[in-house]
């Protein structure tokens, strides 16, 4: 009895102390780069009331967590550089390690934003075989939604060089986009990939910025229940089912 007692206080102590660290979203993290000749927001969560200073490149700046855990500060960011650290300190401590200053560019959009360099591999070989850029990194966003809220992190995702083992997984606009720039200007260049094909302009829009389109709002508004999105998804994949067996059917040679 007297083990059990103290695993389960070895287990309260260690749950505890989880909920105490300082905890980044996945885009600040290594690797990252940070848009040059501005003011940066850093984020995360904490227990509230917890105390969190970030430092980076000598400059500090502080936070207490508020009682929904979330903290943030602003960090001023010279000219293009690099690789740089950053410490995050609170009950823990998190050090980010190679970090770029330079220009950070969203490439949204449909599936001629999504379209990845292995898709032209075979037209363009060369330019994969030398995709040897340290300074151009991207950041994919992975696919998920949510009509409810605004999502303050990602399940995954991190800031990747460009190299010919990682660039077919990029975005091939970004990565030529980036490349171009890169060359041009000299200075690292962050690609943060948030694409889906097939997705209609509006699903970019804000709640608010919806409040101008009454319509796409009241369809928006629709999508919070989750029954009718399990119903669309149900249909979906019974379409998608129905229209395979169909081609199989047809299909002589089997």
């Amino acid at each position: 009895m007297k083990n059990l007692w103290l695993s389960f206080l070895l287990v309260l102590l260690a749950s505890l102390s989880l909920q105490a660290e300082v905890r980044l979203p996945r885009l600040i993290s290594n690797g990252m780069v940070l848009q040059r000749d501005m003011t940066a927001r850093v984020w995360g969560w904490a227990n509230p009331g917890e105390r969190v200073t970030v430092t980076f490149m000598g400059s500090s700046a502080s936070a207490s967590t508020g009682a929904d855990s979330l903290w943030q500060v602003g960090i001023a960011v010279p000219g293009a550089g690099g690789p740089y650290q950053m410490t995050i300190s609170g009950d823990n401590r998190i050090v980010l390690e190679d970090i770029l200053i330079g220009d950070v560019w969203v490439c949204s959009g449909q599936s001629n934003m999504e379209l990845s360099m292995s898709r032209v591999a075979p037209a363009y070989p060369e330019d994969i075989a030398g995709a040897d850029f340290p300074a151009i990194r991207q950041f994919y966003v992975p696919r998920h939604y949510n009509f409810k809220v605004p999502q303050a992190d990602v399940a995954s995702g991190d800031w990747v060089k460009a190299t010919p083992e990682t660039v077919p997984a990029f975005s091939a606009v970004a990565f030529y986009f980036g490349r171009e720039l890169h060359r041009k200007t000299g200075v690292p260049i962050g690609l943060i990939n948030a694409s889906l094909g097939g997705s209609p302009s509006e699903a970019w829009l804000s709640e608010e910025a919806l409040q101008a389109f009454p319509h796409y709002l009241e369809e928006a508004m629709r999508f919070r229940d989750d029954s009718l999105i399990a119903n669309i998804e149900k249909k979906d994949n019974q379409r998608r089912e129905a229209w395979y067996a169909n081609l199989d059917a047809l299909d002589r040679g089997r």
